[in-house]
């Protein structure tokens, strides 16, 4: 083939697929919220489908009686409790927390579009624990609002040992689980959550860290009269 030829045919099919390449990229996520310990942003969610309904009216209240009805059980745990018959449920976040994070989370879930899903990522570190992630996201579908927690208080170093050579920190992967292993999440008011048949499908790596729970459920849940107190 001529060289002028050759340099005419075989440019511009380098420039196209560069430029489909460029457009299967997903855009940089949008920062809700940051300082040193919390990052609230917006990820493009390859799997809204039939998108989201995003702008999303959640108000704090009810994203506070969500992330303090989460509860973490350990799966390793799960022999031990069927012999003591304890529970070994454990709240998924503390009262600081959820301060932090329902005001936050509700502002973003207004910010987003309906491409869009809303992820948190939180830093915790004390004495004995040392530095430890609590990350995941959430999106409104169909009248309820999915949670993913993917990561509870867990230690970088955890998938060290599920073929991980090394730590790892997601605070630009929120979504994906350090250990895939340690833990499942369950809600403390689970008349709120979805029937199977009726959670929107949104496919995850672990179907025991996400849940759909009913707003409206919730809502009436929480004006509903209060039984006596407990003696």
């Amino acid at each position: 083939m001529d060289p002028i030829l050759r340099r005419t045919v075989i440019i511009p099919l380098l420039l196209a697929a560069a430029t489909q390449f460029a457009c299967t990229m997903p855009p940089p996520p949008r920062t809700s919220y940051q300082d040193p310990i919390t990052a609230i942003r917006l990820y493009v969610d390859e799997h809204a489908q039939s998108s989201h309904q995003h702008p999303a009216d959640v108000s704090s209240e009810q994203i506070a009686k969500v992330l303090g009805g989460l509860r973490v059980i350990p799966r390793s745990g799960f022999i031990g409790s069927l012999i003591t018959g304890q529970a070994q449920a454990t709240p998924a976040f503390s009262s600081t927390e959820i301060q932090a994070l329902a005001p936050r989370l509700s502002r973003a879930l207004t910010e987003a579009k309906p491409d869009e899903l809303v992820t948190f990522y939180r830093r915790f570190s004390d004495s004995s624990t040392g530095l430890a992630i609590t990350s995941g996201g959430m999106f409104v579908q169909d009248g309820y609002l999915v949670v993913v927690l993917a990561n509870n208080r867990t230690l970088p170093t955890d998938g060290m040992n599920q073929n991980m050579v090394t730590d790892f920190d997601p605070v630009d992967s929120p979504l994906v689980p350090i250990s895939r292993t340690s833990f499942r999440v369950e809600f403390a008011h689970p008349s709120a959550l979805a029937a199977p048949d009726k959670r929107p499908s949104w496919p995850y790596i672990d179907e025991g860290r996400i849940l759909a729970i009913d707003l409206r459920r919730l809502s009436a849940e929480s004006k509903s009269p209060s039984g006596p107190p407990a003696p």
